[in-house]
């Protein structure tokens, strides 16, 4: 059976040249959801934001039982995860990550921008999926195989090479901008950090700090303790730098 296939233009990021921006033909030999046929290509469904087929918006289940034409379309940013899709109609209740271990320091910057991201470097695809699925969280990777994975729903294939530039990608294409909330977590365990009297953790500064800063917050979690000090600015100024608006 013939199907003639049409991708997205940005979804050339996962197909040979050959078939870059351009409609092929391909013979259907076998039974097959739309999902394997797409993910076949090199493309993972968490990348594919809309499917027509003949026509017709059909889901990653659809099996093609005659000729036609199969038009992917991408997710076109900003996505927003809350919101029920005709290919996602269970959305998710709030924005929370996992970053694998592609991306960690993705994860810790996203973690200073406020958001509630999980990550490991010692975890597998297999706990990788399970965690996305048992804990809603989005998948964020370098690892196109692991999106292929049927238990992720909500996913990013980062392709940028740097980490202040993955958080850019991130921060874009989720539409996150509104949601920063600078130095509200906790860098070591991702917990919300609490504000705290001096008086209550001077027992665990340094000198220079307890003559130099009186604003203190502390993880309820870890009992770490932080401070706005010379490190918050410099992360300030990078941020800032690339175009992200931080206005606490």
């Amino acid at each position: 059976m013939k199907l003639f296939i049409q991708f997205d233009k940005p979804l050339d990021y996962f197909l040979t040249e050959a078939k870059n921006g351009r409609q092929f033909e391909y013979t259907l030999n076998r039974k097959a959801t739309v999902k394997d046929i797409i993910e076949c290509f090199g493309v993972p469904h968490t990348e594919v934001g809309h499917i027509v087929f003949n026509r017709k918006e059909i889901d990653f289940s659809f099996i093609p039982s005659s000729p036609g034409l199969l038009n992917v379309k991408c997710i076109e940013p900003p996505f927003n995860v809350l919101s029920p899709t005709f290919l996602r109609p269970f959305p998710l209740k709030r924005a929370k990550f996992l970053a694998d271990v592609n991306v960690i320091k993705l994860g810790r910057l996203l973690i200073i921008m406020g958001f509630d991201v999980s990550y490991s470097s010692s975890l597998s695809d297999h706990e990788i999926a399970d965690i996305s699925e048992t804990e809603a969280r989005i998948i964020l990777t370098r690892d196109t195989e692991l999106l292929k994975r049927k238990k992720i729903i909500f996913a990013k294939r980062i392709k940028a090479n740097y980490p202040y530039e993955q958080l850019v990608e991130t921060i874009h294409f989720f539409g996150l901008e509104k949601q920063i909330s600078f130095f509200s977590r906790c860098t070591k365990c991702n917990s919300k950090l609490v504000g705290v009297s001096k008086e209550k953790v001077i027992h665990l500064l340094e000198p220079k700090t307890k003559k130099f800063f009186d604003i203190f917050f502390q993880c309820p979690q870890c009992n770490n303790v932080f401070w706005k000090g010379s490190h918050f600015d410099n992360i300030k100024k990078k941020i800032s730098s690339i175009g992200i608006s931080i206005k606490n």
